[in-house]
Parts: C-alpha cells; structure tokens; sequence
C-alpha cells in the first residue's frame, strides 16, 4: 500500500476502534441506569471494561502507527514495544479474571447470580478473546481491507496479528535485533 493509503486505513482503524469502544460504554451505561439494579450488571460492566481495554491498547497502536508514518519510520520505541509486551500478558489476566468476577457478584447479591448477566458477561469476554487474539496472535478480521482478504485467499492462512509482528522480534543479516 502507497503513504496515503495506509494513512487511511490507519485513521480509519483507530476511529473505528474508538467509535466501537465508546458505543460498548455508552450502550452499558444506559442499559444499566434504566435496569437501576446495579449489582446485576458486574459481570457485563467487566466484560465491557476488558473490551474496552483491549481496544484502547488498539487505538494506541493504530495512532503509533500514524505517527510512524508521518515521520517516515518503521519501528515503535522501544518502550512502547515493552508497554505492548505487558499489555498482551495483562490482557489475559484480565480476561482470566472473569470467574473472579462471577464470585464477586454472587457474594454481592447473596448467592443470587443474575444468569443473563452471567452469559452475557461471558459472551461479551469472549468477544475481548477474540480481540486479543485478533492484535496479538491472529488477524480475524479479513472483510475491510482487499490486500488482507487477498492475502488469506493466496495463502489459506491467518496472518500474524497488528501488534503481534510488531511485538516480534526480526534478526538482520549483521545480527541486530529490531521489533
């Protein structure tokens, strides 16, 4: 892809990323204030805060990633790179946490769970599962860019996720490791 393209995508990667994560609070938020019952929304307020999360950490790296571009570079600094690295480990501790959470709301409410706050707290954790794997193992998201879709057609394979290459290190032919 030309500057100018990638420019694009950028932008509209970390707007979307932003949009989405805005529209998860907004929609929880007023969910919840018209329900009243507070304590019956723990698990789905959770999972929203780990997708929340997750997309952040997206748009972080999409701005980055702009940035970049307009400075004619190619590599984040190194402590970005490190603040990614704990990202990604975070993430899955978070994600991870859920059952904690399910804890948590059954102490609160005296051994009442709410079940649709339960299932819907798992699916929205799964959807941050998806996400995580998404930026930091394997692209899953094929349909808004030709050259990605293109790519699984040819190849019949995922592609290593946005925040995973970076994340990985290459070794030049002189022996210097870059991320």
């Amino acid at each position: 892809m030309d500057t100018e393209a990638l420019v694009k995508r950028y932008r509209y990667l970390w707007t979307g990323e932003t949009v989405s994560a805005s529209l998860f609070v907004l929609l929880l938020v007023i969910a919840a204030v018209r329900d009243g019952a507070y304590v019956n929304w723990i698990a789905r307020a959770y999972g929203v805060v780990v997708v929340v999360w997750i997309l952040m950490q997206a748009v972080l790296f999409w701005r980055w990633k702009l940035r970049l571009l307009a400075q004619e570079q190619r590599t984040l600094p190194a402590p970005i790179v490190l603040r990614f690295r704990r990202f990604k480990h975070l993430n899955w501790i978070l994600i991870g946490a859920f059952p904690l959470i399910v804890v948590v709301e059954w102490l609160a409410t005296d051994g009442h769970l709410n079940q649709a706050d339960v299932g819907l707290g798992l699916l929205i954790v799964v959807g941050a599962v998806l996400e995580q794997i998404n930026y930091y193992h394997y692209q899953l998201m094929y349909f808004d860019s030709r050259y990605d879709w293109r790519y699984l057609m040819q190849t019949k394979r995922l592609r290593i996720g946005s925040i995973a290459k970076m994340l990985t290190p290459s070794i030049s032919d002189d022996g210097k490791v870059t991320y």
